[in-house]
């Protein structure tokens, strides 16, 4: 009985430390001046446990796994939003058996309200909340259109599955 949550903080632990060093591989994309919009796979992680070993999992992955994009961004919301997005694509994938990128997909309808939310809170003008919106669809899909190709190696998706038993 101990093997398993001391299995479940090792996964949360080493994708969380995965999802950071994602964010510091991003992109700088041309917004309006005064802005910084960053193109980054942070969220692949939360996503991949999310799918795989379960929604509370994947939540608590996306927190912990974007604490630099946070420090950088500045935005205290930015952990919440991806933590309701693995968990909300968790649930899909779970409940309606959808597969990552249609889950993922499916994940955004309630995440872009909660985006818009905190990005209004500090201020961010609407035209570039809407970019931040379509930008963070395109980093969701080609996260979980990734995700659909790692889970095609039957070993690493036995791996993930069995840490959720």
């Amino acid at each position: 009985m101990a093997k398993k949550p001391t299995k479940l903080i090792a996964i949360i632990s080493i994708m969380s430390a995965l999802g950071n060093v994602l964010g510091f591989l991003s992109i700088r994309l041309p917004s309006a001046p005064g802005t910084v919009v960053e193109f980054h796979l942070s969220a692949l992680p939360a996503l991949l446990l999310a799918v795989t070993v379960g929604p509370l999992t994947g939540a608590v992955t996306g927190a912990l796994s974007l604490i630099i994009a946070t420090m950088k961004i500045g935005n205290i919301f930015i952990p919440f939003g991806n933590a309701l997005l693995a968990y909300i694509a968790g649930l899909f994938s779970k409940k309606f058996k959808l597969s990552p990128p249609a889950s993922g997909a499916a994940a955004v309808v309630p995440y872009t309200p909660y985006m818009w939310f905190a990005c209004s809170i500090y201020g961010v003008p609407e035209p570039i909340i809407a970019f931040i919106v379509v930008k963070a669809f395109i980093e969701i899909l080609i996260s979980c259109t990734l995700i659909e190709f790692i889970l095609l190696r039957r070993e690493v998706k036995d791996f993930l599955v069995n840490i959720g038993r």
